[in-house]
């Protein structure tokens, strides 16, 4: 078979073809009509081809479009098509095949990257020569930290790449991944996920960027515009309002989400709204929430006025898995899945995704249609938006690709080196009494411990390369050391307790076998000179569907680490979480905290380089680490006084000192191993229009002895608004690296229709006159502001 496949493969890519007169040079005669006509035209406008298609199309082809089948394993029982095919709905066209092939959950038939992109030749082939109208497929996947595919180049999670705040890194990795999926065979990825974190208790933090609107729709941005400069699609996710579940929570329940009108459209809506004007990706998600009581999958609001009318988008919808369903059997606003069909698809959904067979949506769609609940005229809008995404994606003038350069473009050594600057570039140091960097040299022996030590799994993601060659952190030390010191092991704990989730309330001392493994560490703790824990989340403990009820870290985690202060000796705890963790014992006691994150495959190398002083962290926490799960909400940006103290003893409404203020970490907090100063702060003009570009400057001069990254935060607030203004609006930064002693001027531009614009208590989008104070700061909060100036508009 693979014979077979390359074969016609070799013959498609050369010219030539099995279909005598079909393909054509330049075209291809799709209708088998031997005529070029207007939709097989590459010299058309899409708009035109678009139409002619349209019109040459029937009912059943129409709706052909709107499905998804999910690839092998899920829904196709085999990888190749089979005489079966004719006897499917898609024998009249489909609109995506998503994730086929790629490895998931250990499925490894026809993963090799030459296979794999015959493969998808292979499929595409029969569509074009099966099919009446030969309409191309969409091969979509999943691509949230490199490509969901066997040995794809594997970057750190996504909200380890928000602590990197460095825009080019990620326009790199989203380069990669879209270049990784075309060359195998892929069209349209699933990335990036710009949905804002409000709560990390929330499973899914770990998949997103950061609890700021600005930075996730600025790395939103080079991400999406990195994936589609490979001629590959980017659908972005999950629109709206999905972050923000009541309490956290996540499985059946993402629903209800607990955020005010005017916040969700300033907060949770800014990255869509950014990335869609600025990015212009073919696809978007549609969530599976309510908002307001109205399902986002059924809001003719979300889907068309906001979406469509609003932002300019002009791709497709395609539901996330099981969202339509959802509409009768979860949220219950129709009778049955007939209504929540017709619901989805006026309100302006294009696809059905889920876990079933494409004819579990396609015919009862058929129905709807013929019972006149769903017009041809919006089939027709419908159908066109997914043709014209395959027309400018050039499906339908250049499907194949060149399965034999996959091995070289995916994984190859270039790939590798980016996934190394990731994982370097997202360590941040929260704590260094003066420990860190230890000396390789003089550190003698070195306990590595933790349940997190030398686990790989946490860098294996569902929605990301699907088995990669991991280096943990126990062998990146091992390694970076060589024979300069000796490295001792044992794990302590496992990542959670016998009684977890359980114990996150009402704590238990370990058992007969978790006390063995403890004193198993206590011991090796003795003949070490200094200890390295590695503490954390895996799969079990975070993730979709693996909310939290508290933010302490896991199981036995905390008892571990007090085990080993009480040794007396330098302890180094390293963290590798997925979203914010209340760490207020290591905080107090440990030597130095560093947090590494789900790092990808070099996650070990990184955490030894930077624990060793041969890389400098230089990474800013993208969310808050509350000292509590009480004090959430607790995120940037917020009201005024939404932080405030309550102990005014003058207010005559009382006082009192009844609560732990502040939090354990501010949100863009992250140390070095040098330090910097901040001067020379300049903005122009003084009295802007809200017409005006406004400048904003200022110098950053590393003042210690070792290169080193500043991540330079331009803040602003407006001084007086019609609504209560945020404290504090992240609205730039930039990631600037620094030999010992040299200067650099970093440069702002502030556009006030775009960034100082609010809505109004009328809800309409303003830029108020009046004074805006801006803040120079290395982290949010009071304490991280480095100069302070302000500009009036006029």
């Amino acid at each position: 078979m693979k014979l077979l496949i390359a074969l016609m493969s070799a013959l498609l890519l050369g010219g030539t073809s099995f279909a005598d007169g079909i393909y054509h040079d330049g075209w291809i005669d799709r209708n088998k009509n031997g005529e070029m006509d207007p939709y097989e035209n590459p010299e058309l406008p899409v708009e035109e081809r678009v139409a002619d298609l349209i019109g040459r199309m029937n009912m059943d082809e129409k709706t052909a479009q709107m499905g998804t089948i999910y690839g092998h394993k899920r829904v196709l029982k085999t990888t190749h098509p089979t005489e079966d095919w004719k006897n499917r709905v898609w024998k009249d066209g489909i609109a995506n095949i998503d994730e086929h092939a790629n490895g998931v959950r250990q499925v490894m038939d026809m993963t090799g990257h030459v296979e794999h992109a015959e493969l998808l030749n292979l499929i595409q082939r029969w569509f074009i020569e099966e099919t009446r109208l030969g309409i191309p497929v969409d091969f979509t996947n999943e691509g949230i930290r490199g490509l969901c595919h066997t040995l794809a180049s594997n970057f750190p999670s996504q909200i380890g790449i928000g602590a990197t705040w460095d825009r080019d890194l990620v326009r790199q990795i989203g380069e990669i991944t879209g270049k990784e999926a075309k060359s195998l065979g892929y069209t349209n990825i699933y990335s990036p996920i710009l949905d804002v974190v409000r709560d990390p208790r929330w499973g899914r933090t770990i998949e997103c960027y950061g609890e700021s609107p600005y930075l996730v729709g600025e790395l939103g941005k080079q991400q999406a515009l990195g994936i589609q400069s490979q001629g590959v699609a980017s659908t972005v996710k999950h629109f709206a309002a999905y972050s923000t579940p009541h309490g956290g929570r996540d499985g059946r329940a993402r629903t209800d989400p607990q955020i005010p009108f005017r916040d969700m459209h300033e907060i949770l809506l800014h990255p869509f709204e950014k990335v869609i004007t600025e990015a212009h990706p073919k696809g978007a998600m549609s969530s599976y929430n309510t908002y307001d009581g109205v399902p986002v999958t059924g809001s003719r609001y979300f889907l068309t006025e906001l979406l469509r009318d609003t932002y300019g988008f002009k791709g497709y919808v395609v539901s996330d898995s099981g969202a339509v369903s959802r509409l009768h059997e979860q949220h219950e606003v129709a009778e049955d899945f007939e209504a929540a069909i017709a619901l989805a698809v006026n309100a302006g959904m294009n696809v059905r995704t889920t876990f079933k067979k494409a004819e579990d949506f396609i015919v009862p769609l058929r129905k709807v249609i013929a019972d006149g609940r769903i017009s041809e005229e919006t089939i027709d809008a419908r159908v066109g938006d997914v043709l014209r995404v395959k027309f400018e994606l050039g499906l339908f003038d250049r499907p194949f690709v060149d399965a034999e350069a996959a091995p070289s473009i995916v994984h190859s050594d270039a790939n590798e080196a980016v996934t190394l600057r990731a994982a370097r570039e997202a360590m941040v140091l929260l704590k260094n009494d003066g420990v860190l960097p230890l000396s390789p040299d003089t550190c003698g022996t070195v306990l590595v411990t933790g349940p997190a030590s030398d686990d790989a799994s946490p860098m294996i993601s569902r929605y990301g390369p699907g088995t990669s060659d991991v280096i943990t952190p126990l062998a990146g030390i091992k390694a970076f050391l060589g024979d300069r010191a000796d490295v001792i092991h044992s794990a302590g704990v496992d990542y959670y307790d016998a009684t977890f989730p359980g114990s996150g309330i009402l704590p238990q001392p370990p058992n007969d076998e978790e006390q063995a493994k403890l004193n198993e560490a206590i011991e090796a703790a003795k003949k070490a000179d200094v200890i390295v824990c590695v503490m954390g989340d895996n799969d079990d403990t975070v993730g979709e569907s693996r909310s939290r009820t508290d933010l302490n870290l896991p199981g036995h985690q905390d008892l571990l680490v007090q085990e080993m202060v009480k040794t007396g000796k330098p302890v180094v705890v390293v963290l590798m979480i997925g979203r914010a963790a209340s760490v207020n014992w290591i905080d107090k006691y440990a030597n130095g905290i560093l947090v590494c994150w789900h790092g990808g495959e070099k996650v070990g190398q990184a955490v030894a380089e930077t624990v060793f002083g041969q890389n400098n962290p230089g990474g800013k926490l993208p969310i808050t680490f509350p000292k509590t799960v009480g004090q959430i909400p607790l995120a940037v940006p917020h009201r005024n006084g939404a932080w405030a103290k309550q102990e005014a003893r003058h207010d005559p409404n009382g006082w009192g000192t009844t609560r732990v203020l502040g939090p354990l970490y501010y949100f863009g907090y992250g140390l070095s191993y040098t330090t910097f100063e901040y001067e020379e702060l300049e903005i122009t003009p003084a009295e802007p229009t809200a017409d005006d570009e406004i400048t904003v400057t200022c110098e950053v001069t590393n003042t210690g002895d070792r290169e080193g990254d500043a991540v330079v935060q331009l803040y602003t607030k407006d001084a007086v608004a019609s609504v209560a203004p945020f404290e504090q609006l992240l609205r730039g930064f930039e990631r600037v690296s620094l030999e010992a002693g040299e200067s650099k001027t970093v440069q702002f531009k502030l556009s006030p229709k775009r960034d100082l614009k609010m809505l109004n208590g009328e809800n309409e989008w303003v830029v108020e006159p009046g004074r805006f104070d801006v803040m120079i700061s290395d982290s949010s909060g009071e304490g991280g502001i480095q100069q302070k100036g302000s500009f009036t508009i006029k």
